[in-house]
């Protein structure tokens, strides 16, 4: 059983002492493990004396992303290789020698295959991609070449047989382990994924940095590729402040936005109001009151006996229910005024299809007694209007009789209904 243990972290840490980032000494490493009383040094502290609380928050989340910790796993037993061993040293061995040596050893390594460095199974263990290849080569005969000495069919069976028996040994024995883990950063993209989760804001963090690099696998989240250097510690620094400035400090906590500037959140905070309104009303705000009253005209009878709530009736035409609500207690109320008065005798008397003419006629009324402002201003949205006034001053051309008579003006007066 082996355990690889470590903290990413404090290895890289450590590796700011050496001349590159993130190459630590396992000594050293090795002696924070086994000595309880040195202290481990940490990512915090040299930031913390550098930058501002708020950027410390964004820059310790940008190196806790970046730096991964090693996993700790425990290989699998391995299954007992003596018969292939031994297999290998009396049968293929001898047969590799005679058959496939004079054009791939150390001297003469044509396709860059070397099997005369294969002098005994443990050699063999240490590089079983090779053998992939010669499995692949006898399989389709084209090795030995045609023109040199070839094996017996017995012979070549025989080479094949154990080659599969031995990449079935190493394919049990190394089930489960991925190798050697090597100490990695995030690639940019799964960086820019992550910010962008943490945050809920659509950022781009990585755009600065350098593009990743392929491995010899070909992909850009190989740990191999996935290196860090003090310039893109820099660039994961700068990101890091950037990422701050869209936070925002709430008396509970903190969100992020995707503006900078107070200007940019109050105009944030505005949409998500017009947003919410425009659930349920238009671009000023105001309900669609024909609907509403329609609902309350086709339902009449069964809101009054009880058979049916306005929430229901809400639910089955897709309307605020809390509005329906109120509207329906405003029209049904025995507390009264004049004007709604006579909106309330005209509803009693209107038939479903007479909502339009109902919502106009109260549009009037609603033109008379408020104001509506734009949704989305810092400013009540209804604005009541005082249709009653002290004083009103009437200006008339008045001609000059012929005969030089009295002018007689008449005034009425009368009152609203109210």
């Amino acid at each position: 059983m082996r355990q690889r243990t470590g903290s990413a972290a404090t290895l890289a840490v450590e590796g700011f002492g050496a001349t590159s980032f993130g190459h630590a000494t396992w000594p050293r490493v090795r002696s924070w493990f086994s000595r309880p009383d040195l202290a481990r040094p940490t990512m915090i502290e040299p930031l913390r004396l550098r930058i501002g609380p708020l950027v410390l928050l964004g820059g310790a989340l940008l190196v806790v992303l970046a730096l991964a910790e090693q996993p700790v796993f425990v290989a699998r037993a391995e299954p007992a290789s003596d018969p292939l061993a031994s297999e290998y040293a009396e049968q293929v061995r001898p047969l590799v020698k005679t058959y496939c040596t004079r054009c791939h050893s150390a001297k003469n390594a044509e396709a860059e295959v070397d099997l005369d460095r294969f002098g005994t199974f443990a050699e063999v263990r240490k590089d079983h991609r090779t053998w992939q290849k010669v499995l692949e080569m006898l399989d389709s005969g084209q090795m030995p070449p045609r023109e040199d000495k070839q094996p017996t069919e017995t012979e070549r069976a025989a080479m094949i047989r154990w080659v599969r028996a031995y990449l079935k040994h190493e394919a049990k024995a190394l089930a489960g382990d991925p190798g050697p883990v090597v100490l990695r950063r995030l690639s940019n993209a799964e960086y820019t994924f992550t910010i962008q989760d943490l945050t809920g804001v659509p950022l781009e963090p990585a755009r600065q940095f350098p593009a990743d690099g392929a491995a010899g696998e070909g992909f850009t989240n190989a740990g191999q590729a996935l290196v860090m250097s003090p310039a893109l510690l820099q660039k994961y620094l700068d990101a890091g402040k950037e990422i701050a400035s869209h936070a925002v400090l709430l008396p509970d906590g903190i969100r992020f936005a995707p503006g900078t500037t107070r200007q940019d959140w109050s105009n944030e905070l505005v949409a998500e109001i017009k947003r919410l309104y425009g659930q349920h009303a238009d671009a000023q705000g105001k309900l669609p009151l024909a609907r509403y009253l329609a609902a309350t005209l086709e339902e009449r009878d069964a809101l009054l006996s009880g058979a049916k709530t306005p929430a229901q009736a809400a639910a089955e035409r897709g309307l605020n229910p809390k509005y329906l609500g109120t509207l329906w207690q405003v029209l049904t109320q025995k507390e009264t005024t004049p004007v709604l008065a006579a909106i309330r005798e005209r509803w009693a008397s209107c038939k479903p299809g007479d909502a339009a003419n109902l919502a106009a006629e109260i549009g009037r009324w609603q033109q008379m007694l408020t104001r509506f402002q734009n949704v989305g201003h810092l400013k009540p949205w209804v604005v009541p209007v005082n249709p009653l006034v002290a004083r009103q001053e009437v200006r008339l051309k008045l001609q000059p009789p012929a005969e030089g008579g009295e002018i007689v003006i008449h005034l009425g007066v009368g009152n609203a209904g109210d």
